[in-house]
């Protein structure tokens, strides 16, 4: 009798768990398709009733489907990232209406056209991975939850999967060396600052702009739990630090035993120490490590992380017994973990990819826009990789994209013999973002289809889903401009960097180390688009997408005619023609004073804006300044020492032109007025303006202007336009 009670109890209570097991699986389903519901809330108010959405869990392919059923749009996914990109498929080819950083809600029409026929597309990739470390020092620092909430939307409805998401990782460094023996305090001083944090985390440096406040610690924690909940909501797999075996410099001082491998200098900094993976020590730092994570932020099963990332040292080493120790140690952790490394470089060496388990290890090869290590070597040693495009260095702002590469490349690569076989991602991996909007528009279309496009009918469907309407004057616009500053060129792997940014000489090549000045289109063709863009300008004055554009294009055309004006500049001085000379360097000024009159125009482009982020990150006067400071500091010089570095973060904002780069080149300039009858006059010290500048009271300097920026741009190109390309 008994028997039977127990057997009755087990097989109720089983019942119980399947009941409550299948409760969990309906409210996980449901909840996956909220988060799409609140998505479609933010971005279209008043519709959510017009959609229906679903999930098929059962599919093992990364798909959506969009189609139309008694009056609703519906839209079915292997996942509500899926869905999400469905839905921005909609919103673009019914609605001409695209989400993208510089317009958050885009105008819709009161009623909703349905599908006319039944949409389906297939991704490629299982793997769609989104940002770079430099990101979060050259974009996001500062970001507060209302800014990662847009872009963790923007990042589903441009259909990521994999996004890297290192906020909140100082903390776990905290906690990391509290447990290791390292006292709190020692452990800040290990820290940089926040703006320096990613290059700490690649094994750059240490220290630099620490140590972080208190406050700062608890703000990111908080914030990244908001940022993984909404992650995890929309079914995303964020990419954390991994343990490769970075260490503080002093760490063979606590432990002398342990195997250290010095890592020398990255440019002019001293790096963080790596502690052998073959060391028995290892596999004890690595346990914590991966604890701490975990106690923070929950598990992933995707970590990043480089040995010996831009020259650290080597030398000696087995490099396949390392990289073997590293992957094991995260898989002892976390048996489905997965290795996501930088190609980068001679990174990763191919004695290391020897070392991995291809179930365990992605390899993401940046700037592959550009470069083409997997072609060159046929993929990676076997081990998976994704493609992805840089496009943007430092957070520069400059026109570029090599949009053809963009478009044709990803398909050579899912064609090619070799390399195919192991491709199986794709990603957009910016060092700044929030520049040049068309690029992701294009990447993400990459990521759900094995063709190239039809570049010219994809960009005019761009301009009309950019702006919502259709005129002839902005399809033709972004034909010239897809044919010039947006071409793919040889050589042409940054952006041409504005003169005005450049440290003055009259021996000018380039702004920042690594890049060029050069202008590999014809600027003439450049500018005569512009004048096409601007025909209906009246018309389009109020339109958002408008409003960025035509700033940013007519700053690109200022910029242009200063590399022009410096050309002049440099003949003048050459061939002693102090007339000439004189009037051009007038002219050269100026252009600096009427791009920061127009850059002043848009919030997007004012040096306001990227100081106000870090400002409002405290409450405390003392830290706000603090944070301040080398927000100013990472966008000019860098760092207060003069080195490589200096002005690669350079940015054309609306202020620091006309605080900052106008005051370096017009002391410059007074020098050569006087050095024509006193050759033997010194050079100014150039850095010492930005010695002094950092610490000056530029608030009115940077004022933004409350004039209509399509006004400003207008008035600004036609005092310098003189061409007939409208007609």
């Amino acid at each position: 009798m008994s028997r039977m009670i127990c057997k009755t109890c087990l097989l109720i209570f089983g019942l119980f768990l399947l009941n409550i097991n299948c409760l969990y699986a309906v409210n996980l389903t449901k909840g996956n398709v909220v988060v799409i519901e609140q998505l479609v809330q933010r971005l279209l108010p008043g519709q959510s009733d017009k959609f229906v959405f679903s999930i098929d869990t059962k599919s093992k392919n990364k798909f959506y489907r969009i189609s139309s059923k008694n009056g609703r749009v519906y839209i079915k996914g292997d996942s509500p990232v899926s869905i999400a990109s469905g839905l921005h498929r909609y919103m673009r080819e019914y609605l001409h209406a695209e989400v993208s950083w510089t317009n958050w809600s885009p105008q819709i029409p009161v009623e909703l056209p349905l599908p006319k026929v039944s949409v389906y597309e297939e991704s490629p990739y299982s793997f769609v991975t989104y940002m770079n470390y430099c990101t979060f020092g050259y974009t996001t620092v500062y970001w507060d939850w209302e800014r990662w909430e847009k872009e963790i939307d923007w990042m589903a409805l441009h259909g990521i999967t994999h996004p890297l998401s290192l906020v909140g990782v100082e903390q776990v460094w905290r906690n990391f060396l509290s447990r290791v023996g390292y006292t709190d305090e020692e452990a800040k001083n290990f820290l940089t600052g926040p703006v320096y944090l990613p290059w700490l985390l690649m094994g750059n440096m240490e220290t630099l702009g620490g140590p972080m406040p208190e406050e700062w610690f608890d703000r990111q924690v908080k914030l990244q739990h908001k940022i993984l909940g909404r992650m995890r909501d929309y079914g995303m797999e964020p990419i954390f630090q991994a343990f490769y075996g970075m260490i503080p410099s002093d760490y063979k001082k606590k432990y002398p035993h342990v195997k250290i491998i010095e890592q020398g200098k990255w440019n002019t900094f001293d790096r963080p120490d790596v502690l052998s993976p073959l060391d028995v020590e290892f596999k004890r730092l690595a346990k914590i490590w991966y604890e701490e994570y975990e106690k923070l932020f929950g598990r992933t099963d995707y970590y990043a992380g480089d040995l010996f990332h831009e020259g650290g040292k080597s030398a000696g080493l087995d490099i396949t017994a390392c990289a073997r120790s590293v992957e094991r140690e995260m898989c002892a952790y976390n048996p489905n973990a997965v290795w996501v490394l930088q190609s980068w470089g001679a990174n990763p060496f191919p004695e290391l990819l020897k070392g991995l388990n291809p179930d365990h290890a992605i390899v993401v090869e940046l700037c592959a826009e550009y470069w083409h290590r997997w072609k060159d070597k046929g993929g990676y040693e076997g081990i998976p990789w994704a493609w992805s495009n840089i496009s943007n260095w430092g957070g520069n702002i400059g026109l570029h994209g090599r949009l053809d590469a963009i478009a044709t490349e990803p398909v050579e690569a899912l064609n090619d013999r070799k390399a195919s076989k192991t491709l199986r991602g794709i990603g957009f991996t910016p060092e700044g973002i929030e520049t040049n909007p068309i690029v992701p528009s294009l990447w993400s279309d990459m990521v759900w289809t094995e063709k190239t496009p039809d570049m010219s009918l994809w960009v005019k469907q761009y301009s009309q889903n950019r702006y919502g309407v259709v005129l002839p004057s902005l399809e033709r616009a972004w034909c010239g401009f897809y044919e010039t500053a947006y071409g793919t060129y040889e050589g042409s792997r940054r952006p041409s960097e504005s003169v005005f940014c450049a440290s003055p000489s009259l021996e000018v090549k380039t702004v920042s180390s690594w890049s060029q000045c050069k202008i590999f289109y014809e600027p003439e063709a450049f500018a005569d688009a512009c004048s096409v863009f601007l025909q209906d300008a009246v018309m389009l004055e109020d339109n958002k997408n408008y409003q960025y554009d035509v700033v940013d294009m007519v700053r690109q055309y200022l910029s242009n005619l200063g590399r022009s004006s410096y050309a002049t500049i440099q003949k003048a001085w050459q061939n002693k023609d102090k007339e000439l000379f004189n009037k051009e360097v007038d002219n050269f000024l100026g252009l600096i004073k009427d791009q920061d009159k127009l850059l002043l125009s848009h919030p997007s482009f004012c040096f306001h804006s990227w100081l106000q982020s870090a400002r409002d990150a405290s409450a405390d006067v003392g830290m706000a300044n603090q944070y301040e400071y080398y927000n100013k500091l990472i966008v000019t010089s860098w760092d207060v020492n003069e080195g490589s570095l200096n002005d690669y973060a350079h940015r054309e904002l609306g202020g620091v032109l006309g605080s900052y780069y106008y005051k370096r080149w017009r002391l410059y300039f007074n020098y050569l007025k006087q050095a024509w009858d006193n050759p033997g006059m010194p050079k100014p010290y150039i850095f010492g303006v930005t010695s002094s500048w950092l610490y000056e009271d530029i608030e009115d300097a940077i004022k933004p202007s409350d004039r209509n920026p399509v006004k400003v741009a207008v008035e600004v190109f036609d005092k310098y336009y003189s061409g007939g390309a409208a007609e």
